[in-house]
């Protein structure tokens, strides 16, 4: 069991949600859940358990009785055209939907069997649990350097001296940068390409070791060759951190992803294993989408 969110008093849960079996919720079509060849695997856990969200910002309800699982160490990807919720639904995983005056929420988000909404969690140390990389790359303004030392340094990840210096350099090598970097650590991260600044943001998020690493379109700022970058980049850091993609590229979806939620006006509308979904999505609508016939 990881670390807790909070720091004392009995941590709600809810119960876990039946992959093998269709998920039916308000204002949606049946979800078609996850095919179950993880039953009794013990290998395949879930991450992330998301039961009957409801949000609204102001009287304009965004998400409507959403209910699914996200796999440990797989990656899922959130499809749909704009305005679905799939960025709305991210933001609720680390709570950043919490800035947003007239947000309000329904429902339960838990993380690794804890409900992140129970009044007693430390959202502080939930963010350090999970990560965020945006659509545009947002290096502090600071150095190369600073910017992966900095959040580890004040969470007591890592201190000073040669303990840092090798979070450092471990972290932007597996974000395939050091090579890059490794002669210009004192320069402002704020002087990268566009590419390499987005790896230096994925850099930045796995120095706090996080559980899941949340991507909103991380690609669509970069040309061809940083995307192809960081689609290998996604492709090696599954294989430790539990990752969910925004992305707006059907190809890059199926690329990417392991399992693809497809969102419309805010419900879910199908979940499946991305190989069946690209394949014999069982929803028309699904089909209608991945085809080009709608959004």
């Amino acid at each position: 069991m990881t670390e807790a969110l909070i720091s004392d008093g009995p941590v709600a849960r809810i119960p876990a949600v039946n992959l093998s079996s269709p998920l039916t919720m308000e204002g949606n079509d049946v979800a078609d859940a996850i095919s179950g060849e993880s039953e009794g695997d013990p290998t395949l856990n879930n991450m992330i358990a998301i039961e009957n969200l409801r949000l609204w910002y102001g009287e304009h309800q965004a998400l409507h009785g959403i209910t699914m699982n996200i796999r440990e160490r797989y990656v899922t990807a959130f499809i749909g055209p704009s305005g679905c919720g799939k960025s709305t639904l991210l933001r609720c995983v680390n709570r950043m939907n919490d800035r947003i005056a007239d947000c309000r929420i329904q429902g339960r988000v838990s993380l690794d069997g804890m409900d992140i909404y129970e009044p007693k969690v430390d959202v502080v140390r939930l963010r350090t649990r999970v990560g965020m990389v945006f659509q545009k790359p947002n290096p502090f303004p600071k150095t190369i350097y600073e910017n992966i030392a900095f959040a580890p340094r004040i969470h007591g990840v890592a201190q000073k001296g040669s303990e840092m210096d090798e979070l450092v350099e471990t972290c932007l090598r597996r974000a395939g940068l050091w090579d890059e970097v490794k002669d210009k650590l004192q320069q402002p991260g704020t002087a990268l390409s566009g590419g390499q600044q987005q790896r230096l943001c994925i850099a930045r998020t796995i120095a706090v070791r996080p559980d899941v690493i949340l991507m909103d379109e991380p690609c669509s700022a970069l040309d061809p060759i940083a995307t192809a970058k960081i689609e290998e980049l996604i492709d090696e850091l599954k294989n430790e951190f539990t990752i969910v993609i925004v992305t707006h590229n059907m190809q890059q979806a199926a690329r990417v992803s392991d399992y693809t939620a497809f969102f419309y006006l805010g419900a879910l509308v199908e979940y499946q294993d991305t190989n069946t979904m690209f394949t014999s999505p069982h929803k028309t609508q699904t089909e209608d989408y991945i085809t080009g016939r709608f959004g």
